[in-house]
C-alpha cells in the first residue's frame, strides 16, 4: 500500500475566480506524474481516499473540496452555485498546482465528473489535461433518468427532484433510514464499513450547499461541453447506480471525441470510489502510464 499518499499532505488554499476559498491537498512525490481528483455531491475529498491508497506511490495526487463541501468555503448566495462556478474552481486548482506546459490526468466522480465536463471548453483545461476518467456521472436529464425513486413517469422524476434539492440529512440516523440510504446510493454488495464511511461523509455536508447543488443538478445540460473533451477518456458506470444509471455512461461515451472505454461494472451503485476503489485505481494508473509524463521538476 502506498503510504506516502496517506501519511502527509501539503495543504493549500486556492481562490477561485469569484474569491471563493478552496481547500486543496497535494500528496506524493513532487516530480511524479500528476492526478487531480474531483469528488461527488454531498461528500468531500476524503471520498477518494480508498482509491488514493491504492494508486502507484510514484504519482503526485491533487485533491480538493468542492465549494460548499469539506473545508472549502460555502457560497453566501445562490450566485455562488452553478456549473460555471465548478469549472472556475477546477481551473483555479489546475492553475495553482500544474505549471504551464505540463499535463495531468483529471478524474471526477458524480458532481466531480460534471465539474470536469463543464470545464472542457476552458483554455486552462485544454492546456493542462492529458487524460480524463469519469465515474458514476451524467451530463443531462438527471432527474428523469434516475431510478432512485421507484415511481412511474412524472412521479418518479418529481421524487428525484425532491431528493436532490431537499436540504436535509441524508445519512442514516436509524436502522430504517440506513436501509433507505443504502438503497439510494450503493450497490447491494456494499459492505458495512463502506456504508458507514459513505454515511459519515454525507452527514458532514451542510444542508444548504447540498440543496443548492442539488438544484443545479436538476437542470444540468452539459452535452455541448462534453463534446469539447478531446483528451483520451474512460467512462465508468454501474449496473446498480440509481442516481446516474448506465444510460449516462453510454451517452457520455457517445459524445466525447477520444473515448478509450466505457467500463460497465456489475453490482456497482453510485459510489464508485468507495465501492470499487481497486478498479478506479487501476484505470487511473492505466491512463497515466499511457498519456501523462512525469513532471519536469
Amino acid at each position: 500500500m502506498a503510504t506516502r499518499h496517506v501519511d502527509h499532505a501539503q495543504e493549500l488554499q486556492v481562490h477561485s475566480a469569484d474569491g471563493t476559498r478552496l481547500h486543496v491537498e497535494v500528496r506524493g512525490p513532487a516530480d511524479g506524474p500528476t492526478v487531480v481528483l474531483s469528488h461527488c455531491w454531498s461528500t468531500s475529498l476524503a471520498s477518494w481516499g480508498p482509491v488514493v491508497r491504492r494508486l502507484d506511490e510514484n504519482l503526485r495526487v491533487v485533491l480538493y473540496d468542492q465549494r460548499g463541501h469539506g473545508r472549502s468555503q460555502t457560497p453566501l448566495t445562490r450566485a455562488g452555485y452553478g456549473t460555471g462556478k465548478l469549472a472556475d474552481d477546477l481551473c483555479a486548482v489546475l492553475e495553482a498546482t500544474v505549471p504551464e506546459g505540463e499535463k495531468v490526468l483529471v478524474a471526477g466522480h458524480s458532481m466531480g465528473g460534471m465539474t470536469i465536463m463543464a470545464s472542457a471548453p476552458r483554455a486552462v483545461f485544454r492546456d493542462r489535461v492529458a487524460a480524463v476518467l469519469l465515474t458514476n456521472t451524467g451530463c443531462t436529464d438527471l432527474a428523469r433518468r434516475s431510478t432512485a425513486i421507484p415511481l412511474p413517469g412524472p412521479l418518479g422524476t418529481l421524487g428525484s427532484r425532491i431528493f436532490l434539492t431537499a436540504p436535509l440529512p441524508l445519512g442514516p440516523a436509524n436502522p430504517v433510514s440506513a436501509r433507505i440510504f443504502k438503497y439510494l446510493v450503493m450497490g447491494g454488495g456494499a459492505d458495512k464499513t463502506t456504508r458507514r464511511l459513505c454515511a459519515r461523509l454525507v452527514h458532514d455536508c451542510g444542508g444548504v450547499p447540498r440543496g443548492e447543488w442539488g438544484r443545479i443538478l436538476t437542470t444540468l445540460d452539459l452535452d455541448d461541453s462534453v463534446r469539447r473533451i478531446t483528451a483520451p477518456t474512460i467512462v465508468v458506470g454501474g449496473t446498480e447506480d440509481k442516481l446516474t444509471p448506465l444510460w449516462h455512461a453510454r451517452h457520455i461515451g457517445d459524445l466525447v471525441q477520444n473515448l478509450e472505454e466505457v467500463r460497465e461494472i456489475p453490482g456497482l451503485g453510485h459510489m464508485g470510489p468507495l465501492e470499487v476503489p481497486e478498479v478506479l485505481a487501476e484505470l487511473v494508473d492505466k491512463l497515466v502510464v499511457a498519456h501523462v509524463a512525469p513532471r519536469s521538476s
